[in-house]
């Protein structure tokens, strides 16, 4: 998995999670490839009444040559799933409990992405809880909250603008502090229902601005200014990285949201944001259109 800003990610599994990471990398359409020098997100999958499995050492299959260390793992328990992170590594091992249900394993997926959001965050980037459009090769970033009308925009727009996903993305920033972003799953349209729909998140595009999406009578697009604007990034963030908080220490949890923060201001610094009311029958896009 290989991001806009030159990060990536060899995502590897033992023979007893596999399957769930084929499904994964079915979802996210990414193929299998061979070692590439990028750290490594390493499934495993933790069997009930093991104690030797406690410490994620004991969990390493003899058939992944991987030379990681058998002590000093930290780790971060999001309850259906464990991230198990080491100071002298850049890999991050993903421990799966016992297998429950379908509901149960995507949730494991979503969840297994945070090392990927963390490490984008450290470098600038911010996951967003938004859709992502294009037009003319540009990303533009639909933002609101659950009901607001983004999967509806979505589905409205004329053959000139492009979908690539309706819930969440991930923006990522390169060292000349340009932003990318990337369409990511979303999860909920494989929840209860067995939903073919995959996302190429390897795409990405330049983003060109982010409006935040309202329900109107009538159509409308106002400019934000940086102040407000980095504030309503700063809550799309914090939507996009809800599942991530639990269990978190005091002050993991205070870093992170700093982190957050800091990255919605410097993003409101460069990329345009507008209040966008949208109305059921009129054309929106027009009104985008004119300020892009």
């Amino acid at each position: 998995m290989q991001l806009a800003n030159s990060q990536g990610w060899h995502i590897i599994a033992t023979e007893k999670v596999k399957f769930l990471v084929e499904e994964l990398a079915s979802i996210m359409e990414l193929r299998v490839g061979d070692p590439n020098g990028y750290q490594k997100l390493i499934f495993l999958r933790r069997e009930s009444g093991k104690e030797q499995w406690k410490k994620p050492g004991g969990m390493l299959d003899p058939k992944i040559p991987e030379n990681l260390p058998r002590n000093g793992w930290k780790v971060h328990d999001l309850e259906a799933l464990k991230l198990w992170s080491h100071v002298n590594v850049p890999d991050v091992i993903c421990e799966i409990g016992p297998q429950k249900n379908h509901d149960l394993e995507i949730i494991r997926m979503w969840l297994s992405l945070h090392p990927i959001y963390q490490r984008a965050l450290y470098s600038g980037g911010l996951p967003f809880h938004a859709a992502l459009i294009e037009r003319n090769g540009r990303g533009v970033l639909l933002a609101g909250q659950g009901g607001a009308g983004k999967s509806t925009c979505c589905r409205r727009l004329p053959l000139s603008w492009h979908a690539l996903c309706d819930d969440e993305t991930l923006i990522v920033r390169d060292d000349h502090k340009r932003y990318s972003v990337h369409p990511f799953p979303t999860w909920s349209t494989h929840l209860r229902q067995s939903s073919e729909q995959t996302w190429n998140v390897q795409q990405h595009l330049p983003l060109a601005a982010i409006f935040f999406l309202e329900k109107s009578e009538k159509d409308e697009v106002m400019h934000l200014g940086q102040a407000r604007a980095a504030a309503n990034i700063n809550q799309s963030a914090i939507q996009a990285y809800r599942g991530n908080w639990s269990n978190m220490d005091s002050e993991e949890n205070r870093y992170f949201r700093i982190k957050l923060f800091e990255n919605a201001c410097e993003l409101a610094k460069s990329i345009p944001a507008f209040r966008l009311r949208a109305s059921l029958k009129g054309r929106f896009w027009k009104k985008m259109e004119k300020v892009l």
